[in-house]
C-alpha cells in the first residue's frame, strides 16, 4: 500500500512565512512538518510514500536528502497548483490498491493500521479522519421570533467533528475527481450523491499548522513541550 503526501497548495494562509518556505518545510521544535508527518507514516508499512508538490523541489531535497533512506521516498513536482483533489487524481491516477493520503498541514495522533482495518470491515471507498472540537464564540448570540428576543447566549461554546487532513482512498474514488483544480470536499461530496460508502474515523488528537494563529500556537507548545525555540 501506498501513502501519498498532498503539499502542493501555495500557503497563502501562512504568509508571510510560506514566502520563504513553502508551508511544510516550516519548523516544528527540531523538525519540520514534513518531517513529522514523515515520521508517522514510516512508523507503518507503506511499501512507498509520494510527496506531491508544484514546486520548490529543490528545498525538499535539501531538507529530506539525508533522511528516511530506509523507505522508499518519491518527490513528484506538478506545474501548477492543482487543488487537493486534483493534485490526488494526478499524483495517484495509476492506483489500482487502497491507499492513504495524508495533507501536509496537520499532525496526527491516529493508528493507521486500525483506520485501514475499519475501512476495509465497512467496504467504504473512502474513509475520512475526524476529530471532535469546540470552539468558543467571540460574541453573545441572540436567538428571536419575530423581532423579539427569545433568548441571550453569552459567548457559547459550539461543538463541531471536522476533517484533521488524513483519508483513506479506493482507487475508484478517483473517478468523482474532474480533470481540473478541484477541491476534496467536492470530490468526497461528488462519492456522497452516487450513494458510495463515505465513513468517519475520529482521531484521538491533532495539531493544526495551517493558518499563521494556529502555526505560532503549535510552535510554541512544542516549544514548551521539549524546552527549546522552534
Amino acid at each position: 500500500m501506498r501513502a501519498y503526501i498532498l503539499a502542493g497548495g501555495l500557503g497563502t494562509r501562512l504568509y508571510p512565512y510560506s514566502l520563504i518556505l513553502p508551508k511544510p518545510l516550516l519548523t516544528l521544535g527540531s523538525k519540520t512538518v514534513i518531517e513529522h508527518i514523515l515520521d508517522w507514516l514510516t512508523s507503518y508499512d507503506f511499501e512507498e510514500i509520494i510527496i506531491a508538490i508544484s514546486g520548490r523541489k529543490w528545498a525538499y531535497e535539501l531538507v529530506l536528502k539525508d533522511s528516511y533512506k530506509g523507505t522508499k521516498l518519491k518527490i513528484n513536482s506538478s506545474e501548477k497548483p492543482l487543488g487537493t483533489a486534483g493534485q490526488l487524481k494526478w499524483v495517484a491516477k495509476d492506483e489500482l490498491d487502497t491507499f492513504f493520503v495524508s495533507y501536509s498541514d496537520s499532525l496526527i495522533n491516529a493508528n493507521i493500521d486500525d483506520v485501514i482495518k475499519v475501512h476495509r470491515k465497512n467496504s467504504a471507498v473512502v474513509t475520512v479522519l475526524t476529530a471532535k472540537i469546540k470552539e468558543k464564540l467571540r460574541y453573545g448570540v441572540i436567538d428571536e421570533e419575530k423581532g423579539f428576543m427569545k433568548e441571550w447566549k453569552e459567548k457559547p461554546e459550539l461543538y463541531y467533528r471536522v476533517a484533521v487532513g488524513a483519508f483513506v482512498f479506493e482507487p475508484e474514488f478517483l473517478r468523482y475527481i474532474p480533470e481540473q483544480k478541484y477541491g476534496m470536499n467536492n470530490a468526497v461530496m461528488n462519492a456522497i450523491k452516487a450513494k458510495e460508502k463515505v465513513l468517519i474515523y475520529d482521531v484521538e488528537s491533532f495539531v493544526d499548522v495551517g493558518n499563521v494563529s494556529s502555526y505560532k500556537k503549535a510552535a510554541f507548545e512544542f516549544a514548551e513541550k521539549f524546552g527549546e525555540i522552534p
